[in-house]
């Protein structure tokens, strides 16, 4: 099944079978908090809502390479500018991923090489690089149905995680758990990551232009095409921690490890 993301760590898949496989270092992050309560109390969850920004939204033109970039620049700016405020009011020390736009079918990346056949974005936690693949067909850019957007969001979703402590604590955690444990804690945390994305995309919604009745039903409702999928949640809960994010516009909604059982599988 072909992913609109993947977290990538020494060229496996997080939320497969290789969970929490990234060194120490590269998931240092200073005064973020360890342990459990990096899962379930981070400060994350009490820094409010989103700051309001107007992110103009750049047109992007089919498989043009140079518009995707530029699309890509524009954006990931607007979520550099969210992230950091709400992690200086976490008091975590933030640092923003590098971005780069791949062309072509395939992408080499010091967590291994991946086709756009297998995904449309990658975060490689070694490099801390967010990827967007794309090839000379492009992404449409339909008015209601940012998946370039939602992509990089993802993105820097996986990111931020990564400076919170998150993935840290998964990776200890998942050393003691079953496969099948280890397999719904991942679901947790990519579900808390698509409910990030989206509690950001709601943040800026109305200021690229669309529309904020249909648009934000079909962009959410888009999720239930994907499928179930074992350590990254049952289609039905994507799209509610989705909606959830994107309503409620703040990090805090998207505690996912309190959440019942039956929202997080």
């Amino acid at each position: 099944m072909r992913t609109l993301f993947a977290v990538l760590t020494a060229g496996a898949l997080i939320g497969t079978t290789l969970i929490g496989a990234g060194t120490a270092s590269a998931d240092s992050t200073g005064s973020a908090p360890t342990g459990p309560a990096a899962l379930t109390a981070n400060p994350i969850y009490k820094t409010g809502r989103f700051k309001p920004q107007t992110c103009e939204e750049p047109a992007l033109r089919g498989g043009d390479i140079d518009s995707i970039r530029l699309y890509a620049d524009a954006m990931s700016a607007c979520l550099g500018k969210a992230w950091k405020a709400q992690l200086k009011e976490a008091g975590i020390p933030f640092t923003a991923p590098r971005i780069a736009v791949a062309y072509g079918d395939r992408i080499k990346t010091p967590c291994g090489t991946y086709r756009l056949d297998d995904t449309f974005g990658l975060y490689c936690r070694r490099n801390t690089t967010v990827y967007l693949m794309v090839n000379e067909y492009g992404i449409s850019g339909e008015l209601d149905s940012p998946q370039m957007l939602e992509s990089l969001s993802i993105g820097y979703g996986y990111h931020v995680q990564r400076l919170i402590g998150v993935f840290a604590q998964e990776a200890r955690a998942a050393r003691k758990l079953s496969k099948a444990g280890a397999l719904a804690l991942s679901s947790k945390v990519a579900l808390q990551n698509i409910c990030f994305a989206g509690a950001f995309i709601g943040s800026v919604w109305d200021s690229l232009g669309h529309t904020k009745e249909s648009g934000a039903d079909y962009f959410v409702s888009r999720h239930s095409y994907d499928g179930d999928d074992p350590g990254n949640g049952t289609a039905k809960n994507r799209m509610y921690w989705l909606k959830r994010g994107f309503d409620a516009q703040a990090p805090g909604a998207c505690n996912t490890f309190k959440a019942p059982a039956s929202r997080v599988a």
